[in-house]
């Protein structure tokens, strides 16, 4: 597995911080499209990339002869989907400063094609790799139908579409290792980094090659950062399971003490991710209380960790004293984000792990009876 020491990270980032340039004046970009088929006065958008109810309108054109025409400024090279009423589907393109030349073809839009520019090359360059992957695995699933009573071939059609789907999963950080140059590149890595289990160790190789001179772009700066803190986030994660140590952690108290997991330890110490606004967490803290009276004396020990979000610290102080909650509590009031829930790769809460004087993890994920039953066995007299 490859390894990239923090130093040279670090390194990098002084350098893409400590440089930049001071000119972000927005900058007017065009798009020409063509329509070939739609009729008069049928509106076409431009929408940000973010999936779902998220997305949103950002400019609007109306076809006028089969042509149309968006207008506006932009202070970086930005992904957009553009969307034709009454067809169904969508394209995407980068927007970015200058002029592009949009063709949709409203039988299957999803083919239209946008030019200008080096981004929208690049992009091109993107789709075309991912479709030729796609179409290898889709040749490979009918093969695998034709020969279905051959098992020899079977077994061979079913090695290379294990290989195959392989290379998808890395094609778009392979790609960016070949196209590290292009802002479409770091909006690639910032989308793929967002993605659950990425080749964080790959990701950070494509990262700690791409252009200085790329990375320290005004515009580019939040988005680098972001990245840098993604790849870190996922490298430094941990497996967790019974039978492994815990990950070590410090943190603040609401009196803003550190307060570091190896140094609270007790016999028993059950980690517990929770937040004032998480409703099942508040049912459950009864029972937290119960068990924590009953077998702090015989070495219970309880530290919460709280998901509450910034400026919401008073909630998070009032829940502990409403629920009376005695014990260890640290938060980062970061929500989510919390360091210690994706050190932890919490997705849901409550999330509880029991671990022992060595801070070894014995079970997880126990409530209720389950959990008291498993306190009770190993603090038995």
């Amino acid at each position: 597995m490859l390894q990239i020491s923090r130093f040279s990270i670090l390194c990098l980032l002084l350098l893409i911080f400590g440089c930049e340039s001071k000119n972000s004046s927005a900058k007017e970009y065009v798009i020409k499209g063509q329509a070939e088929g739609i009729y008069n006065g049928v509106r076409v958008y431009l929408k940000t990339s973010e999936g779902g109810q998220n997305s949103r309108v950002t400019d609007t054109a109306i076809v006028v002869n089969e042509f149309f025409e968006f207008k506006g400024t932009i202070e970086a090279p930005q992904m957009r989907i553009l969307t034709v009423n009454g067809i169904a589907g969508q394209t995407a393109l980068v927007l970015e400063p200058g002029e592009t030349q949009a063709v949709i073809y409203k039988d299957s839009i999803y083919k239209s094609i946008a030019k200008g520019g080096d981004n929208n090359r690049v992009f091109t360059d993107y789709k075309k790799g991912y479709q030729l992957i796609i179409d290898k695995i889709s040749r490979l699933q009918k093969d695998y139908m034709l020969s279905i009573n051959d098992p020899e071939a079977v077994s061979e059609i079913q090695k290379r579409n294990k290989s195959m789907r392989s290379e998808l999963k890395d094609y778009g950080l392979n790609f960016i290792k070949s196209n590290s140059g292009s802002d479409f590149s770091l909006i690639l890595l910032d989308v793929i980094t967002e993605q659950k289990g990425f080749n964080a160790a790959l990701a950070q190789e494509v990262f700690k090659n791409m252009p200085i001179a790329l990375l320290k772009k005004p515009y580019n700066k939040n988005l680098t950062q972001k990245i840098y803190f993604k790849i870190q986030n996922e490298v430094n994660k941990v497996e967790i399971k019974v039978g492994t140590k815990a990950a070590d952690f410090t943190a603040p108290n609401p009196e803003g003490e550190m307060l570091t997991l190896s140094k609270i330890l007790g016999e028993v110490t059950i980690l517990d991710f929770w937040a004032s606004w998480c409703k099942p967490c508040r049912v459950e803290n009864p029972n937290f209380v119960r068990i924590y009276n009953k077998y702090h004396e015989k070495g219970l020990e309880i530290i919460s960790v709280s998901l509450d979000r910034k400026g919401q610290k008073s909630a998070w102080v009032s829940a502990i004293e409403k629920d009376k909650l005695n014990w260890y509590n640290v938060s980062n009031l970061k929500f989510w984000q919390d360091p210690i829930a994706q050190l932890y790769n919490i997705s849901s809460i409550p999330a509880t792990f029991i671990l022992d004087r060595d801070g070894k993890i014995l079970a997880t994920r126990l409530r209720g009876q389950a959990l008291e039953a498993k306190i009770a066995e190993l603090l038995a007299d």
